[in-house]
């Protein structure tokens, strides 16, 4: 179960890219009932299937919310950089006009 764990987080990873949190909804159905039939075909309990279901069917949510968090980093490292203070740039202007109204 844990190699299926950590290839529905990277799917959720992945769909956090493209789609949106609508897209959860099948995926984690989907992991739920595939997780509870493999654990019962394998010889299992019930309860034990439906334990290792439900955190396998959490795994992509867990992956989405991480792809979340990558995406907008990634973003955020990419907008400009907005300037400090636009106080420099008034003082070199104010500077520049007082020097050219002084008389040579």
């Amino acid at each position: 179960m844990i190699p299926a764990a950590i290839f529905l987080f990277l799917v959720g990873a992945v769909l956090a890219w493209a789609f949106r949190v609508w897209i959860l909804m099948p995926l984690s159905l989907l992991a739920i009932l595939f997780a509870i039939v493999l654990d019962l075909v394998s010889g299992a309990t019930f309860l034990e299937a439906c334990g290792h279901s439900l955190l396998v069917g959490m795994t992509p949510q867990f992956g989405y919310a991480f792809g979340l968090l990558a995406r907008s980093a990634l973003l955020g490292l990419r907008a400009p950089l907005l300037p400090k203070s636009s106080r420099n740039a008034s003082v070199a202007v104010l500077y520049k006009k007082n020097a050219m109204r002084r008389p040579h």
